[in-house]
């Protein structure tokens, strides 16, 4: 399963469409498409944070899927320090203008 499908049946199994969904999370339908038709991996950050936030999925589960195919929520789940190792690398290698989306959407949480 591909991190695309992965949200395509969170989506669903919360009940909406993804035209619903989009809606919902204040995308464009369009955007949103874009996205889970194309590589998540090439969408903007704050996208992908939105997307996740709005269906509780940790971008570590993301990350999981596309190493794996399918998610472990056992191993996801875990608040092990590899993962949160993993996460500060990701954010220490961020683009400054990136970083500092990062941290405007944290706060606005």
């Amino acid at each position: 399963m591909t991190r695309e499908d992965f949200i395509k049946s969170l989506i669903k199994s919360h009940g909406y469409t993804l035209k619903a969904f989009a809606q919902q999370i204040s995308m464009p339908y369009t955007t949103l498409l874009s996205i889970l038709n194309g590589s998540i991996g090439g969408a903007a950050m704050d996208n992908v944070l939105k997307i996740c936030h709005a269906l509780n999925v940790r971008i570590e589960e993301l990350d999981q899927i596309s190493n794996t195919g399918h998610l472990d929520r056992h191993l996801a789940d875990g608040s092990g320090e590899a993962q949160d190792e993993g996460l500060l690398e990701l954010i220490r290698n961020l683009p400054p203008e990136k970083k500092i989306a990062l941290k405007i959407l944290l706060t606005n949480l």
